[in-house]
């Protein structure tokens, strides 16, 4: 199976290698720890494997941010491989997830966030949203497959009863995404990176990395 490396040891070798290809990779936490730099990462490193990416951003990402991760490198050829959509609603999302197909020479697929507009949208219409999700997270899957690549969505969360934090979404999610990686802050202001699920690395495994200028390290 291939992996896509990220070049932040710590993650690699939790990961036994990378982000692998075929699957979805979902990864969740709170606000600011490193799930929209663990994707900017990623896609640079997809680029210097000479393939596009296709980055599907529902939150805004700071292009400055991606050129700081992308110090050291040529980072017009990294920003023109990487292909931004940015939809407006859980239907003009669903659109963009369905026609990545058609990209050529395509090397990963970023959602993120995968269920931003899906918790507006359940507000409105719960069965509709629970459908539209399942359906691109469906898409995503054949395409991983498909194009032999791997396809990472990040996820936002909720507070449970007991103090833990979930992501937002419905079981079929869960279902199909074979690897799920919790991020969290530690009180040294290090981030912890958890296996929640996995067909080979034992659930529970940890890597701490620190966000710098430069990225994850």
């Amino acid at each position: 199976m291939k992996r896509l490396k990220l070049r932040c040891k710590p993650l690699d070798v939790l990961l036994d290698g990378g982000i692998e290809s075929q699957i979805i990779t979902e990864v969740y936490g709170e606000a600011g720890t490193g799930k929209t730099n663990l994707c900017l990462q990623a896609s640079r490193e997809c680029v210097l494997h000479s393939k596009k990416v296709v980055y599907i951003d529902c939150e805004g990402v700071s292009i400055e941010r991606l050129e700081q991760i992308c110090a050291g490198y040529d980072f017009k050829k990294i920003l023109s491989n990487i292909l931004f959509f940015n939809p407006n609603s859980l239907e003009e999302q669903e659109k963009i997830v369905r026609n990545t197909v058609k990209i050529k020479n395509l090397g990963l697929v970023v959602l993120d966030t995968f269920n931003m507009f899906y918790r507006l949208k359940i507000e409105e219409d719960e069965k509709s949203a629970d459908r539209s999700l399942n359906r691109q997270i469906t898409d995503l899957q054949l395409i991983a497959r498909k194009k032999d690549i791997p396809v990472v969505i990040t996820g936002q969360v909720y507070s449970t009863e007991n103090g833990d934090v979930k992501p937002f979404a419905g079981r079929g999610v869960e279902h199909i995404v074979k690897t799920i990686i919790k991020l969290e802050k530690t009180s040294t202001g290090k981030r912890m990176a958890t296996i929640i699920k996995h067909r080979s690395i034992p659930e529970g495994d940890k890597a701490f990395f620190t966000i710098t200028s430069k990225g994850l390290e």
